[in-house]
């Protein structure tokens, strides 16, 4: 589920169940180290990895699609009256039949603006920079549309810490649970100023030792570089083709799928391969702040630079590397020393109300004495 739906509630408490599952920034919390398809770029000096929303932007295009579509035909009906006459004989009815359509089309003119600027002539990825030489994360959030040289899109800076709460947030559903890895920059007293949420959604218990390993995968990349890293699971394309879009679509639907599957199920994902393909057409790509960037200079001689040669980028590259035996297949690395549960276990308990590692949650005033 998009992070963005149900926004964290700024100047109030972490959830509770986010604070009993918080992600240290210092230990190992699986027994693996993988990347799941986050990962844009990497070097010595800083790794480029995708929001949460990135992978699935299509469903969010398809409702704001949706949404608009529903406002305009509810302001037709509220004009209606004006526009064929006298289609009520009592004038108050009209007033009724106005106010009622008026105002849920002013609610679905809401979503479409809370949610549209982020996908159409906004920004084609919302990039998560990890810094190790700073130990900060820089996030992309909005375009700027207005800005001096220099400025950049809207950037955050966030401390890699303890005074930001790092956990896993779990999504309830009906059918299914979604988690993501979630981030709070909270104050001196533990309320929230920002949330933000890296990587990918993660759909079941199931695939809860992915979102684990995922997160010793930018753990190990802080603390000890990208020489201690596996291969990601491929590299994520700047440049999105059609070709990715509808990967991009089919797989956010299940990349095990059946071949069954997906030919009953390519009308859809078709359709969301427009959807992506139209939001990406009117956006542009982000725009680091000059000191930003300044702070990430590399040189072309660094040694763990990718993607460069012909490591390949995107889905469709990287599955025919694999093919040719050119790229690993679901590379990972096994934590040494670890001693807890196996990966399945280890994800039950994750999933249970309280964590494994479960500890009392320090706040800025306490971290700092």
């Amino acid at each position: 589920m998009d992070e963005r739906v149900f926004r964290a509630k700024i100047g109030q408490p972490i959830p509770i169940w986010d604070g009993n599952h918080r992600l240290p920034i210092d230990g190992n919390v699986s027994s693996a180290c993988a990347d799941d398809g986050t990962v844009f770029s990497i070097n010595s000096i800083f790794m480029d990895v995708s929001d949460q929303p990135f992978s699935s932007r299509q469903w969010m295009v398809a409702a704001v699609l949706m949404f608009a579509f529903g406002a305009t035909a509810l302001l037709f009906l509220a004009l209606l009256p004006f526009l064929i006459g006298r289609f009520f004989e009592d004038v108050r009815n009209n007033s009724l039949w106005i106010l009622f359509n008026g105002v849920f089309a002013s609610g679905f003119g809401f979503f479409v603006f809370q949610f549209g600027r982020d996908e159409f002539f906004s920004l084609t990825r919302r990039t998560i920079r990890f810094h190790r030489k700073d130990q900060k994360i820089f996030l992309i959030r909005r375009r700027r549309f207005f800005s001096k040289r220099g400025d950049g899109d809207v950037c955050w800076e966030i401390p890699w810490d303890n005074r930001v709460v790092f956990c896993v947030h779990r999504g309830e559903n009906m059918i299914v649970d979604f988690y993501h890895i979630r981030g709070y920059e909270v104050d001196e007293v533990g309320n929230v100023i920002r949330a933000f949420s890296i990587g990918r959604c993660w759909t079941g218990v199931e695939e809860l030792p992915l979102l684990l390993a995922q997160w010793n995968f930018y753990c190990t990349y802080m603390a000890e570089g990208p020489q201690a890293l596996p291969s990601p699971m491929l590299y994520l394309s700047e440049k999105e083709n059609a070709t990715e879009c509808f990967l991009h679509s089919m797989y956010d639907c299940g990349r095990n799928r059946s071949a069954a599957y997906r030919i009953v199920h390519m009308p859809l994902f078709l359709a969301l391969t427009l959807f992506r393909m139209l939001s990406l057409a009117t956006c542009r790509d982000p725009v680091w702040p000059e000191n930003v960037e300044r702070r990430c200079y590399w040189t072309g001689t660094d040694t763990w630079a990718q993607p460069i040669g012909r490591t390949p980028i995107g889905w469709a590259q990287t599955t025919y590397a694999r093919n040719k035996n050119e790229y690993p297949t679901e590379p990972r690395k096994q934590i040494e020393g670890w001693t807890g549960a196996n990966e399945t276990d280890n994800a039950r308990l994750w999933a249970a109300d309280k964590s494994p590692l479960n500890y009392e949650l320090l706040y800025p005033a306490e971290v700092c004495q």
